[in-house]
């Protein structure tokens, strides 16, 4: 019947739907405000990647190669095994400048951090934020140094399942304006090399650590 309707009355259906279209809109302004305001806020939260890093026992990851290199005569391990600490840094790009143009519209930031201890020790982190001149603004971890349990060894020791732990920092408005000229965070991890399963020496060199950034912005944006 419908099809009928159409097919047998086109003039009709066409003048029908614009007293609709037009009836609806009526409608839809009755609910309107009587004056407009002068403006408004819109309040959004924006969550992206900053970047991620693998650290291991590489002169790209900070550490002495030559302790591999120098042996001890009498027990024939290398150097590095009788240092108390070994230690690794690296940098991750953070450009704020980049992220907000405007920090009068950033009501805060929060970095969350998350590290994957892939060896059998239990290290200390820090983090800074670092200008071009690479003297640090601030610390990432206000509290101090964050502690990582070790991961554990399977296969003998041969892979290492990580220990991993995620960290949220709230930067608010005020600390922010310090880090618009940053240019990198600039990540420093000590390996307490305490306790050591001598097993599990000849594994070192694959052993690594992962660490990733990401960022989330609280903006407030006026119109």
């Amino acid at each position: 019947m419908r099809k009928t309707f159409a097919y047998c009355c086109p003039g009709l259906t066409t003048s029908i739907i614009p007293i609709l279209i037009a009836l609806v809109s009526v409608s839809c302004l009755r609910d309107l405000p009587e004056s407009l305001p002068e403006h408004f806020e819109w309040d959004p939260e924006l969550a992206f990647p900053l970047g991620e890093k693998q650290f291991g026992m590489n002169p790209e990851s900070g550490f002495d190669t030559t302790l591999f290199r120098i042996i001890d005569t009498l027990t024939n391990l290398p150097a590095w095994v009788y240092e108390q600490e070994l230690p690794f840094e690296g940098t991750i790009d953070f450009d704020l400048a980049s992220i907000s143009s405007d920090l009068d519209h950033l009501n805060r930031l929060l970095l969350r951090i998350t590290i994957e201890n892939g060896f059998p020790q239990e290290f200390l982190t820090q983090a800074y934020f670092m200008p071009p001149d690479l003297n640090p603004v601030d610390s990432v971890f206000p509290g101090g140094p964050v502690i990582l349990q070790p991961g554990t060894p399977v296969s003998g020791g041969e892979t290492i399942r990580p220990y991993t732990r995620t960290e949220d920092v709230v930067f608010p408005r005020d600390r922010l304006l310090a880090l618009q000229d940053v240019t990198a965070i600039l990540l420093r991890v000590r390996v307490l090399n305490v306790q050591l399963d001598t097993s599990l020496i000849p594994y070192y060199p694959t052993y690594h650590f992962d660490v990733r950034m990401g960022a989330m912005l609280d903006l407030d944006l006026e119109f």
